[in-house]
Parts: structure tokens; sequence; C-alpha cells
């Protein structure tokens, strides 16, 4: 009978040469042609079996190979270190008819019929547990070692930008990448983007680095002297002032409440414009070929829009709206908004005031001698993340609150500058847009629509050559058939009124 093997040692320094020496005795005991041999290098206590790339190899291998109903493995901990993934290892192959031969158990997990060994299961199931008992009984050891550690200021591993470790062990100030460390918070500060950031740290000390890493710099307390290991909050050399880091930090959440990783070319119609053939309508922009417009997804059919263009004309449209219709919707808006984020603001209070009486709770418990310490300070820690995640947000909400406030007391801007924000506040004014060989219909409210003459390519090409100041200093909508305001008002007022 054929059989296949699994070996796993817990990391890459470790050899597995001697496992497979016993493993082809195991096979040759069992009386089994081993065909094939898998082999992982990690933990057991951090990886589940689906996780581990051997293992799926034989996976694979025995759904592939049908005749092979047998793996043999040298001890129930190669399997794993959590008790449900062992069962769920083994329940999975017994279903399927497979055999697990375990060496230093001598059992098996089917008998010589083919039917589940309910012997070896119950070892099995026991087992499990003491591994999964002993894994978390070290984890624990080697948590309670790194608090101790991390008291004095030391377990640290010099992997944060900035700072190395120190020979007693503590972090000190790495001086060489100090420098960069200042820069990059002088830029961020200044409320430059992450990429622009990017650019200039690699001109000026040629060190290229990931945006996310830029952005975990920045974030990081430790360069502003704060380091929090759980709930220890300790004291380093800083690299820069709190103000400093405060000011960065600040600079690039602001731009993180409009901030897109994936539309480098806004599209303000998205999912609303259309060919007259029927088809999508797709961005094309290429700077270095001077290409800016829309096609047609269908290649046969050719039609496009210069962008720019579109865009200028739909902006036109709403704002021939906004006027009349658009303060008072506005206004009502931020105080829906003002009111939504009070109530939400008086549920975490609810949630906070919930786990306050837990924490006191669980306190009169521990005086009592009723919860023992390590359980008290567990419930202690995650009721103190917890409120704070609240407040946190609670002291966001508050901010969004008072700029909707000062916002209510300014004169309204129609509509932003800003493309990703124009395109948000568009979304339920414009319904659809359509382009023809020889027109432009843009839609709003679903009711009134605007059929554009579609615009001379040339005469747009010389338009783009003018400097910026000049350009589309008189442009219009070019309409095809024109309403009169007297003739407008009055289909706004009807449309309204019913």
């Amino acid at each position: 009978m054929k059989a296949v093997a699994y070996l796993r040692v817990s990391s890459q320094e470790q050899s597995l040469e001697r496992q497979y020496d016993d493993i082809k005795k195991f096979a040759s005991v069992k009386k089994l042609q081993l065909v094939k041999i898998f082999e992982d290098k990690i933990s057991g206590s951090l990886t589940k079996t689906d996780e581990r790339v051997g293992f799926n190899q034989m996976k694979r291998y025995l759904q592939l190979n049908e005749d092979v109903k047998n793996i043999l493995v040298l001890e129930i901990s190669r399997l794993g270190r959590k008790n449900n993934d062992i069962q769920n290892v083994v329940e999975e192959y017994i279903e399927k008819g497979i055999n697990i031969h375990i060496n230093d158990l001598n059992i098996s997990t089917l008998d010589d019929r083919g039917n589940r060994s309910f012997a070896s299961e119950m070892m099995i199931s026991m087992l499990g547990v003491m591994a999964s008992n002993e894994a978390r009984l070290l984890s624990s050891r080697i948590s309670s070692g790194k608090m101790s550690r991390a008291r004095k200021n030391l377990a640290f591993g010099g992997k944060i930008i900035g700072y190395i470790k120190g020979e007693d062990g503590t972090p000190m100030i790495d001086e060489i990448e100090a420098p960069m460390i200042k820069k990059i918070f002088e830029l961020a500060s200044k409320d430059l983007g992450m990429r622009n950031v990017s650019a200039m740290i690699e001109s000026e000390f040629s060190r290229k680095i990931a945006i996310g890493t830029l952005s975990g710099i920045i974030r990081n307390s430790f360069h502003k002297g704060e380091r929090k290991y759980l709930d220890l909050e300790l004291t380093v050399p800083a690299i820069v002032s709190k103000e400093l880091w405060q000011k960065a930090n600040d600079s690039i959440n602001n731009r993180n409440k409009f901030g897109s990783r994936t539309n480098v070319n806004t599209n303000i119609i998205q999912g609303k414009i259309n060919c007259v053939c029927g088809n999508v309508m797709h961005q094309k922009v290429i700077p270095q070929g001077r290409i800016d417009s829309f096609v047609c997804k269908d290649e046969k059919c050719k039609n496009s829009i210069n962008r720019p263009w579109l865009f200028r004309m739909v902006r036109k449209v709403v704002e021939r709206h906004a006027q009349k219709t658009k303060d008072e919707q506005v206004r009502e808006n931020f105080k829906l908004q003002i009111s939504s984020y009070k109530v939400k603001i008086h549920l975490n209070n609810k949630e906070i005031e919930k786990l306050e009486n837990r924490q006191k709770r669980a306190m009169e418990l521990y005086l009592d001698s009723e919860l023992p310490k390590k359980e008290y300070n567990e419930t202690k820690n995650s009721v103190r993340t917890k409120i704070e995640l609240y407040n946190n947000i609670n002291n966001r909400l508050n901010e969004f609150i008072i700029t909707s406030e000062n916002a209510l007391k300014t004169d309204i801007e129609h509509f932003s500058a800003d493309l990703k924000l124009f395109k948000v506040e568009i979304k339920d004014i414009i319904s659809n847009v359509i382009i023809d060989k020889e027109r432009v219909l843009i839609n709003i409210f679903g009711w009134r629509e605007y059929d554009l003459y579609k615009p001379n390519s040339i005469k747009l090409g010389w338009e783009a050559r003018k400097p910026l100041n000049e350009r589309y200093l008189n442009e219009e909508l070019p309409l095809r058939y024109p309403i009169d305001d007297e003739n407008l008002e009055m289909m706004t007022d009807d449309f309204l009124s019913n």
C-alpha cells in the first residue's frame, strides 16, 4: 500500500534530516510504500494546517492520487498545536478513508477494516488538548518575560526606523537616519501628499520609502519620545517634538478624509456615462500622449468625448440649478448631519458607561477574591482599550460637529473645485450622460435634459494651448435647444409643487 509522510519543524533554522530517517524506518515497519514526503518549517502554534505550504501540497497530491490512502507522521504535534486544528485534520481524512499513522503513539486513525478507530480518536483528542495547553503556557511565559523586560525599556528589537538597539538593550537614536526622519515630519506637516514626500526623501537621502512605510513612520509615537508596549507607556529619546509630530499627523488625517489610493483620475460621472450605441464609456487619460477623453468600450464604435470639456459642462449644468435649490438643501443636510453625529456620541457614551460598570464590577470581584488577578488585569486592559476607542471616535465626531456648525454660519459654496468632493456632491443630481456622434445629453434629477452640441476638437486643442488664466473665459453651455430662464423657472416650480 502506498503512503505519503508529513514532517514539520518550528523554524527555518531547525533541520529535518533526523525526521527523514525516522519516517522511512516507520514506513518500513508499517510495510507501506513511501512515495512522497512533504515538509514545513513553520510554527504549529501560529499557523493552521491550511496555512502551511507543505501541508497544502500534500493535500493536493492526495486529491490527484486517489490510490494513496495512508499518511505517516512521527508525532501528533507535527499536525498542529491546537486541538481544533488537529481534530479537523483527522476528521477530514477519516471521511476520505485515508489512514493517519502516528509513530510515537503507535496508533492509526482507521482500523484494519477501514473503520474509524475510536480508541485512537479519544487519545488524539486528549493529546491535542495537552499540546494546545502546552503552547498556551509557553506563550504566557514568553509574554510575561517580554513584559518584564519592557518595564525596563528593554524588549526592543531595533526594527523602528530612526532607532537602534543600544549596548544595554534600550532604544537609542540612530544618528544616521534621524535627519531623514525629521525631514519626513517637516514635509508631512506642510500638507504634502505621501507620494511627494517619498519623492523628496528619495531625492535628498537616496532612500526610496514606500507610501505605507512613510505613513507608519508618521503615525508611530516612538518618534516623539513615547513608546507604547501593551498597557505600558515608556519614555524614549525623541527625534521630533510633540508639536511637529501632531502637526504631521493632523495633516495626513485631513488628507485621508478625501484621499483615494485607487482612483488616480477621478471620474465624476462614474457609472452614469454611456455611448449612444449602448456601451459604457471609459476614461482614457495618457498625459504623455496628450490624451484625456472618454472612449466607447466597443473599439469598432470609435465614439469619444473630451473629458475636461465634459466635466466643465457638467459643472455648468449643476451650477444653473444650485442657486435656487441647493442653499436650503445643503443647510438641511448640515443640520441632519449634526443631529446624526450627536446621536452617535450619545450611543457611544452609553457603551462607555456599560464598560465602566463592567470594570467596576470586575474590581469588586477582585477585591473580594472572587476573580483571579490575571483575569482582572485582562478585563481591565480590554475595557480600557475599548473606552479609549469610543473616546477617540467621540472626539472626531465633535470636531465634525464644530466644522458643520461653522459652515452653517458662512456663505455656502455650491460645489467644490476638488473633483473627488464634486463627484460626491453631484451623485444625486446627475442621472445619466449620453454621448452621441454629434451631441451630448446630460440628464439631471431624471427629468431635465440638456442637449448640447459636441465640441470641435481642433478649437479645444487651440484653447488648451493658451495660458491657464486665459482659457475657457467665455465658454458657455452649447445648447441645441436652449430654454429661457422664465420657462425654466416655471418648469422647476411645477416639478417641486408636484
